[in-house]
């Protein structure tokens, strides 16, 4: 039996989740070693070369769309990284997670997509189960701040690739967005950092290759036919992911509270994906 489009879309979406989900660890590993900034100029770069190896040069309809995408997702990725200096794998993934709330408003506000009440409903359960996961330690707060505004940058990126991605090829846009992104890191990244490249390429390839080009290539081509705001709540799984890997190899726990968010946040994207 064929798998429809449909269902193609949300299966690139279910494993764009999982391999945002896998980061946090390796990310709050990555932090002892080199600046938040560096880090995510080392994914962009990686991306960069992968995507204008695959794409060829992009033509000027991908331009403007890549720049606006790369410095959202730009913004996402600095106040992210950054808040995992202060906060825990769990509490980043998923405060990340409050996106989901965030991106139903602005597609409606930026694309004018018609939105019901039960968009409303599923998106406010999301996020109460977000919060539930994320009031676990209040010494993390400076950290959950910066992965709030992430959020922000985050759902705005979402609405974006909603807006543009009809008609575009992906791999020049990917390159475009990524570019932006790693000229926007240097004025704030040393560069020097790079000595200690070696001892940890493993781990920045990874982030680069299965993150930066395999994520948000998955990403992109679920957009093309799933709305932004359905996206957005798969896309979330991302927290939940994330949660379980810090639980299993990274010795993090949480309370009976907790696992109530995370039982909400399963409830509110099956009850999604079932529409």
């Amino acid at each position: 039996m064929l798998i429809s489009e449909k269902n193609k879309s949300l299966i690139a979406l279910f494993f764009s989740a999982l391999f945002f989900g896998s980061t946090f660890l390796i990310v709050k590993n990555l932090l002892v070693s080199f600046s938040p900034t560096f880090i995510v100029f080392m994914r962009y770069i990686i991306a960069s070369i992968f995507f204008l190896v695959i794409g060829g040069i992009p033509n000027s309809k991908t331009i403007k769309p890549g720049l606006l995408m790369g410095i959202f997702l730009w913004l996402g990725y600095i106040t992210q990284t950054q808040g995992l200096v202060t906060t825990s794998t769990i509490n980043s993934g998923v405060v990340t997670g409050f996106y989901i709330v965030l991106t139903p408003f602005f597609s409606k506000l930026i694309n004018k997509t018609q939105l019901n009440n039960k968009n409303y409903i599923y998106s406010f359960l999301g996020f109460l189960g977000i919060v539930l996961i994320s009031i676990t330690d209040i010494t993390q707060i400076f950290g959950n701040i910066f992965t709030m505004f992430c959020a922000f940058s985050y759902a705005m990126h979402i609405v974006l690739v909603e807006r543009y991605i009809d008609g575009l090829n992906i791999s020049q846009l990917m390159f475009v967005q990524s570019f932006t992104g790693a000229v926007l890191c240097i004025p704030f990244t040393e560069l020097n950092q790079i000595n200690n490249f070696n001892e940890y390429w493993l781990p920045i390839l990874f982030l680069g290759l299965v993150v930066n080009v395999s994520a948000f290539y998955l990403q992109l081509y679920g957009q093309r036919i799933i709305k932004a705001s359905t996206s957005a709540l798969i896309l979330s799984l991302e927290a939940i992911f994330a949660l379980f890997i810090g639980i299993l190899l990274a010795g993090e726990t949480l309370n009976l509270l907790s696992w109530g968010g995370v039982l909400l946040v399963l409830i509110s994207i099956f009850l999604v994906i079932k529409e």
